[in-house]
């Protein structure tokens, strides 16, 4: 989305954090500053929360880098797309400050149980321990705490201004508006849109025997699921094979070798690596995809990239992505959680003579001309505009 806007002219900056990334990011990249230091990431001080110098300097850190860059570029708006484990203060002082904010929510860090674990909100509001009260009471004594609060807010998900904000799914605003942020009933659909041009097309298909997965190897994407499915079907006496593009920490992937080594079925599934940016390239060697997400997904983006590349895929009925689908008719969908359904579904898959040619090009051309970046960016970009003259 970035890459789109600023194509069309408009001069960006991206604040991000460093997780996962080399200390200079990504070589040959520009504009982006991976400065911000996630406070749920495994190599951050545990006394966030709980001790309050920790939590000040942590917020005082993220403060001066969100700073730096606003005095350098001075931009009209601030686009807002996931604050997941970073400070919420920082939203916070720029609204209090007028700044127009938009929102691009696709991730569920505006529920007010997940904006609630903010370590600066949890040492004023939910801090319990007697020596933090003792000095919260002490600071509000000598006027500290007014001048602390003034320049890193604390606050909830509901004093946010959201009339400026997109969200990737019903499913998602159902979810928040399920967890009380009432003004997330209002807010409007936009779904996530992919540039297809780094995309590898499929072309050649045959009935499915050689399946794919992708995605973080948690307990939310249910890669075991998928696992357990492709042993009932090699009991049946079904050839298929499986192949895991599994992302996350060592411990996760070496915990999903041994998964498959324990099910007996190494010879037929195997681990693949993976870098950043490469997957696109992947999906023309398989028949089908499966995703297996059983967390009421926002929306994931690797199954639409796949049926954007013409792949056929198999959904779980979970989350956003279900909103965009059509059992039978732009993919192959199963009731969430189901080892038996999920190989039911594949069997559905190697049923298909054409090996799901129809139904993924009956999914492209819907894609394409509903969720492309021609369609999506200009809305993101009236929304940006709007929000400066409002």
């Amino acid at each position: 989305m970035v890459d789109a806007l600023s194509k069309l002219g408009h001069q960006l900056q991206v604040l991000t954090s460093n997780h996962r990334m080399p200390p200079m990011g990504v070589s040959g990249e520009k504009g982006v500053y991976r400065q911000l230091q996630l406070h749920d990431a495994e190599d951050v001080e545990s006394k966030l929360g709980v001790s309050y110098g920790a939590t000040y300097e942590h917020e005082l850190a993220h403060l001066r880098v969100l700073h730096r860059r606003l005095d350098g570029l001075r931009p009209d708006v601030v686009y807002v797309w996931n604050m997941h484990g970073v400070s919420k203060s920082l939203l916070l002082g720029l609204q209090d400050q007028g700044t127009p904010i938009v929102y691009d929510l696709h991730d569920n860090w505006l529920s007010p149980h997940v904006f609630k674990l903010d370590p600066w909100f949890t040492w004023w509001q939910r801090n319990q321990s007697l020596r933090s009260r003792c000095y919260q009471f002490y600071m509000r004594l000598i006027g500290s705490a007014r001048r602390r609060l003034r320049h890193f807010p604390v606050g909830t998900a509901a004093d946010l201004n959201l009339s400026n904000a997109t969200i990737c799914s019903e499913s998602l605003r159902d979810d928040l508006v399920a967890d009380g942020l009432t003004q997330a009933a209002s807010l409007p659909v936009v779904y996530p849109a992919l540039n297809t041009k780094h995309i590898l097309f499929k072309f050649a298909y045959q009935p499915a025997r050689k399946f794919m997965w992708a995605g973080r190897l948690n307990a939310s994407k249910a890669p075991g699921l998928a696992l357990r499915a492709v042993k009932i079907l090699k009991e049946r006496g079904l050839d298929i094979s499986l192949d895991f593009y599994g992302m996350g920490e060592p411990t996760e992937r070496r915990a999903m070798r041994n998964l498959i080594n324990a099910s007996g079925l190494s010879d037929s599934v195997r681990m693949q690596g993976i870098r950043p940016g490469e997957l696109p390239s992947e999906y023309s060697k398989y028949d089908a995809l499966l995703f297996t997400s059983c967390c009421n997904d926002p929306f994931p983006v690797t199954p639409l990239e796949a049926m954007l590349s013409g792949l056929p895929v198999v959904l779980a009925r979970d989350g956003g992505i279900e909103e965009i689908t059509e059992d039978g008719e732009t993919a192959l969908l199963y009731e969430a959680g189901s080892a038996e359904a999920l190989a039911g579904a594949m069997v559905r898959m190697m049923d298909l003579e054409d090996g799901g040619r129809a139904m993924a090009k009956k999914c492209m051309q819907k894609l394409h001309a509903q969720h492309s970046l021609d369609i999506v960016v200009p809305k993101i970009e009236a929304l940006l505009s709007a929000s400066i003259s409002s």
